[in-house]
């Protein structure tokens, strides 16, 4: 594997078959060896590769209650050449070369050598940069430049980033983006994988003005940053042409007992113990539909048929004699549901969201689902202030709930018609829309749907990419769907929980876990080639990341004319 070996240290007693503890020869002192980087043990006939946990210098005549105290104390000259120092380096043992278990320990004066993970890659990570199927990320800590594969085959089981703000998750996941954006699948070709962003916060808008004024962003069939209603008529998105486009809703499209249950929810913020009221707002619909009124987006439009919708609702309840409770609550819930057309515009206005092909009454093909998977093409929907103005969480839960029915039941469709699609369903500020019981928004209308999608998406290509701040504030059950985790640093509150859901992590690793540098992260899971989780550093985006970039004392000269 080493051809030319570069000898670092040597092992010294007390190793176990997880860790081991070397003393570093004297050339690979002093910043010679790293944290993080990766060095190979030589113990008889094997090869152990290791991971430097740990670096402690070491000085006789700078130890607590030494005979060179009180020269320290009044700052006399110590002759520090001709104490005894050194520098022991703490190791992780993680597999026996090649990619075996390690089943017994270093042997004391076992030598430990320096290598370079760009040229053994294939020895380390079992792969190389010539292989297909794999995208090479970030850079391992300890190194410049060390990329990782990142094997593309189990992105349908999900994955999961998380961090801090300011930790770089939002960072990492562009560049994860680009990565995607260009995958070799072929010898002689790249393809994109085809992903839809929920931008919490307009973290990805910069990918959608690059292409726009001319840039190539991999492969991908076309991106496309789509806004609100409110936000959409204004001149600056307007002049990003067919690069921009408005969020529409076609409640046709979801199916009719699904849409009573979201009616209820968006009213009360459950559907517990409202049963009666589901099943009355579906038989209302029937209702409108034998008399004439056959699309339920009329319904809902103030400008058309929603005063009918009310006035079949009165006469519904005389004829079966419903509770005046019971009525109340339907008419309030549906009053409040038109707040999507009354206020955001979300049913009058056009956008392709909105288009599929319905025969006999069976909705065929979502338009927008499948030219997406078809072009490898990328659609961000812009939830931040700037796009969604005035817009609140619940509707934004909504168009959630409505995306994710969308894309469940096309890829259901293309699975029983045995067509292979793909796609990457990323979601920023995941709490918000598939929250766990602890968290302040105890509820959500998209939950339902993704908790379907982390179950059952990847048995058909469709996969999500969950990011949030505060892991354990998110779905415990969709979590642990998530078999790929890419941890920047976290609340000392969610270290616990991140230890859980990764399976476990070497102790050595903890305590970076609240204290990691911005860009570092720890990567474990299906996406990793190697059976022990990785650390390293993201610091290269092909597009600039500009949101969230702060001037205070530029902005402040500006305004005092300095």
């Amino acid at each position: 594997m080493v051809e030319e070996k570069e000898y670092v240290g040597v092992i010294l007693s007390g190793s176990t078959t997880t860790e081991a503890v070397c003393q570093l020869l004297e050339s690979a002192e002093r910043g010679g060896i790293k944290e993080g980087m990766l060095l190979l043990v030589e113990s008889g006939e094997r090869k152990i590769l290791a991971r430097v946990a740990q670096i402690i210098p070491y000085n006789d005549f700078y130890t607590e209650g030494d005979p060179w105290s009180e020269a320290r104390r009044k700052n006399l000259p110590i002759p520090e050449e001709v104490a005894r120092r050194y520098e022991v380096c703490k190791l992780d043992l993680l597999i026996e070369v090649p990619r075996a278990e390690i089943r017994n320990p270093p042997q004391p004066g076992d030598y430990v050598l320096k290598i370079d993970p760009k040229i053994h890659e294939k020895d380390i990570f079992g792969v190389s940069q010539k292989d297909l199927k794999h995208v090479w990320f970030g850079s391992l800590i300890g190194y410049k430049d060390a990329p990782i594969p990142l094997y593309i085959e189990n992105i349908p089981m999900h994955m999961a980033i998380f961090g801090v703000t300011g930790s770089g998750k939002s960072f990492t996941a562009g560049a994860l983006i680009e990565k995607l954006a260009d995958i070799p699948v072929k010898e002689n070709g790249n393809a994109s994988y085809p992903m839809i962003i929920i931008d919490a916060h307009g973290d990805y808008a910069d990918y959608v003005s690059y292409v726009a004024e001319g840039g190539k962003l991999g492969q991908i069939g076309w991106i496309k940053r789509y806004v609100f209603p409110k936000a959409y008529v204004r001149t600056d998105f307007r002049r990003l042409g067919k690069f921009i486009q408005p969020i529409g809703i076609n409640l046709d499209l979801i199916s009719q007992r699904e849409l009573a249950e979201i009616i209820v929810l968006f009213y009360k913020g459950t559907t517990e113990g409202a049963e009666l009221q589901i099943d009355a707002i579906d038989n209302l619909f029937d209702r409108m539909k034998a008399t004439g009124y056959d699309k339920i987006q009329e319904m809902f439009r103030p400008d058309r048929y929603f005063e009918d919708l009310l006035k079949m609702l009165e006469r519904f309840a005389k004829e079966t004699d419903m509770h005046s409770a019971t009525k109340g609550a339907i008419r309030r819930a549906l009053i409040n549901f038109v707040v999507i057309e009354k206020e955001h515009k979300l049913l009058s206005t056009k956008s392709d969201l909105q288009d599929a092909e319905v025969r006999n009454g069976i909705i065929e093909q979502v338009k927008f689902v499948e030219e997406i998977t078809r072009d490898g093409g990328i659609a961000i929907f812009d939830f931040s202030a700037d796009a969604a103005p005035g817009v609140d969480l619940k509707t934004k839960q909504f168009v959630m709930t409505y995306l994710a029915s969308l894309l469940f039941e096309q890829f259901t469709s293309y699975k029983i018609k045995r067509e292979d699609r793909y796609l990457l369903f990323i979601i920023e500020e995941a709490q918000n829309f598939c929250p766990d019981k602890t968290y302040p928004v105890s509820s959500s209308l998209a939950h339902t749907k993704l908790s379907a999608i982390a179950t059952q998406g990847r048995k058909f290509g469709l996969s999500l990419c969950l990011i949030s701040q505060r892991p354990s504030f998110v779905d415990r059950i969709v979590l642990s769907m998530c078999n790929s985790l890419f941890i920047h640093r976290v609340s000392p509150e969610d270290v616990s929980f991140v230890r859980s859901i990764s399976g476990g992590l070497p102790s050595s690793l903890v305590p970076k876990l609240t204290t990691m540098n911005q860009g570092d992260l720890i990567l474990t899971g299906q996406m990793n080639t190697v059976p022990f989780p990785l650390v390293i550093h993201v610091a290269g985006r092909q597009v600039k990341h500009t949101v969230g970039e702060i001037k205070v004392c530029e902005n402040l000269a500006k305004l005092r004319g300095i």
